[in-house]
């Protein structure tokens, strides 16, 4: 009898043990796994619409992970209204916001964070953020903002890539 409930109570600790593992370790199958250099298509000088007026966005290829930019905002008339300094990698995109004379928007130490969300070839979808390439000299970005802080608005830049960028 205490041999059977010995060897019950082994079964009972060691199945433990097997699910605590599985629950700890979950399997990879599926996972969204980010290659930089699948986003290279990203790199040249890109100009689109936008706020309207003409926003340019400048990438360049991949290194050490990370992807830079850099984004420049002209309004209706032609007149420069803000920078952003822009960087990309596998938790997301983080960018600082600048005014025409170079005066920032964040404090010293803040940015702004666009989150990971999904990786896919031609997509990069962040929080509140999606990069879409339509085809190699064209790519579509979705920007979800809240410029009041009462409603979420949607802005949506088409951009063409400049040739021989």
């Amino acid at each position: 009898m205490k041999i059977r409930n010995l060897t019950m109570a082994v079964a009972i600790i060691t199945a433990g043990i097997i699910i605590q593992q599985s629950q700890a370790s979950p399997s990879n199958e599926g996972d969204n796994i980010f290659d930089i250099e699948n986003y290279a298509w990203l790199a040249g000088h890109w100009t689109g619409d936008g706020f309207g007026g003409t926003s340019e966005e400048v990438w360049t290829k991949p290194k050490n992970g990370v992807i830079m930019g850099m984004y420049r905002h002209h309004d209706k008339d032609g007149k420069l209204v803000f920078y952003e300094f822009i960087t990309l990698d596998k938790t997301g995109m983080k960018l600082k916001h600048f005014n025409a004379d170079l005066t920032g928007w964040e404090t010293k130490d803040k940015f702004m964070t666009f989150e990971m969300v999904e990786a896919q070839p031609n997509k990069l979808i962040l929080d509140g953020l999606v990069y879409e390439k339509k085809s190699d000299s064209e790519m579509e970005v979705t920007l979800k903002y809240n410029p009041t802080g009462k409603k979420v608005e949607t802005e949506i830049f088409n951009f063409k890539k400049t040739p021989g960028s």
